[in-house]
């Protein structure tokens, strides 16, 4: 499993916005964004979009343009959901890569 993949990324996404649930903070659009997770836009726009389509978040509103491809707008507004919950918990690409990455505050810079 690599850094980059879509079973890590959409983890750590899913993680992050789990750890925000449970500290009643809102998602910082600072934080959860391409650069963080060391992706490109376009693969952080599709995840994010694939996610949201499966029912896993909530919030983020999706833009599609002719240059840039899809705008992003919402993030402050994502959050997880009853069944990207209980994705992080049963799916056992979530499980490898919690095995890998542990606790959002382990890999995530500033926490």
């Amino acid at each position: 499993m690599s850094n980059n993949d879509f079973f890590t990324v959409a983890y750590k996404i899913l993680s992050y916005l789990k750890y925000c649930y449970e500290n009643g903070i809102k998602p910082d659009p600072n934080i959860l964004n391409a650069d963080t997770f060391n992706i490109s836009k376009a693969q952080f726009a599709n995840t994010l979009k694939m996610l949201s389509e499966h029912g896993y978040i909530l919030g983020v509103k999706f833009t599609p343009t002719k240059i840039e491809g899809i705008i992003i707008g919402g993030l402050y507004n994502a959050s997880i959901t009853i069944e990207g919950l209980q994705y992080l918990a049963e799916n056992s690409m979530m499980k490898k890569a919690y095995r890998i990455f542990k606790e959002v505050r382990d890999w995530l810079p500033g926490f």
